[in-house]
C-alpha cells in the first residue's frame, strides 16, 4: 500500500480546520493539529501565495481559489440540467447526436450529451476533452478570446488530428474572426475522419458566450437541406437556454 505524502496530510487538515472554523492564526493551527510551529508557517505562505487561503491580519481564511472552483462547477452543472431537455428534444427530432460544451481551465469539455438512437450514431460521453483548435464546438468557444490569450494557450503550428486540421495558430485566428461575426461554426472533418459539426453559441446576458450546442454528424450523410433546417433549431435552442440561464443563480 502507498504511503500519503505527508504535506497533503496537513494541507487537508488545514482547509478542514478552516472550513469548520471560518478563521484561525497560525498559532491555533499549529496547536490544534499538532502540526510544528515552522511547518505551519511554511504551509499557510505557500497557500497564501496561491490563492488557497487568505490572511486577514493575523488571522487566515480560505481564499478565493475555493469560491472560484465551487462557482465553475455549480454553473456548468446549472448548464448541463438546463440544456439536457432541448438536447433530448433536438435528439428525438433530428436523430442526430447533440451536445453543449464548455471552456474549462484552458481546455475544452463536454458537460451535457444526448446520442442519436440510431444503431449508426456517433457516441460522445460527458466529461470527453477536445482540442482547442479542432472541432466545431472549440472554435466556438475560443473565438471571443483575446489575441494574447490564444497565443499563451496554442502553440504556432498546431497538432494535427486530419488532412484537415488548422495547421497554424495564426489560419486559426482569421477563422475564429468569422466565427465570431456570423455566430455559428463547422467542423469539416479536423478532429476526426468522417465526422463533421455545426456549433451555436450560448450566451449570458452580456453576449458573452459561455457554452457551445453542437452536433457531430457523419460526412456521408451530408444534406445541406436537412443542416439547415437542424441550425434553425439548434438556435432556437440555444436562445432557449441563454434565457433559462438568466432566471437561474449562474453566475
Amino acid at each position: 500500500m502507498k504511503k500519503l505524502v505527508p504535506a497533503i496530510e496537513k494541507i487537508d487538515k488545514i482547509f478542514n480546520y478552516l472550513y469548520l472554523n471560518e478563521k484561525a492564526t497560525q498559532i491555533e493551527i499549529s496547536n490544534e493539529l499538532s502540526i510544528p510551529k515552522a511547518t505551519t508557517n511554511r504551509l499557510l505562505y505557500t497557500l497564501v501565495s496561491i490563492g488557497y487561503i487568505e490572511q486577514i491580519g493575523k488571522e487566515y481564511r480560505l481564499g478565493n481559489k475555493f469560491e472560484y472552483f465551487s462557482t465553475v462547477h455549480e454553473n456548468f452543472t446549472i448548464i448541463k440540467n438546463i440544456s439536457y431537455p432541448y438536447l433530448e428534444n433536438l435528439s428525438l427530432n433530428f436523430k442526430e447526436t447533440f451536445k453543449v460544451s464548455v471552456f474549462d481551465k484552458n481546455k475544452i469539455k463536454v458537460v451535457a450529451s444526448v446520442e442519436s438512437n440510431d444503431y449508426y450514431k456517433i457516441t460522445v460521453s460527458e466529461n470527453a476533452i477536445f482540442p482547442l483548435h479542432a472541432g466545431a464546438a472549440s472554435k466556438m468557444l475560443i473565438c471571443q478570446l483575446t489575441e494574447k490569450k490564444i497565443n499563451s494557450l496554442l502553440p504556432e503550428n498546431l497538432p494535427k488530428y486530419t488532412e484537415n486540421t488548422i495547421k497554424t495558430r495564426e489560419e486559426l485566428k482569421k477563422e475564429l474572426f468569422k466565427i465570431n461575426i456570423k455566430k455559428i461554426a463547422f467542423d469539416n472533418m479536423e478532429h476526426s475522419l468522417s465526422i463533421s459539426a455545426v456549433a451555436i453559441p450560448i450566451y449570458k446576458k452580456n453576449n458573452t458566450i459561455i457554452a457551445a450546442l453542437s452536433c457531430p454528424f457523419f460526412s456521408s450523410n451530408f444534406n445541406k437541406g436537412n443542416i439547415n433546417e437542424i441550425i434553425i433549431a439548434m438556435k432556437q435552442a440555444a436562445k432557449n437556454i441563454s434565457d433559462d440561464l438568466e432566471k437561474t443563480s449562474y453566475k
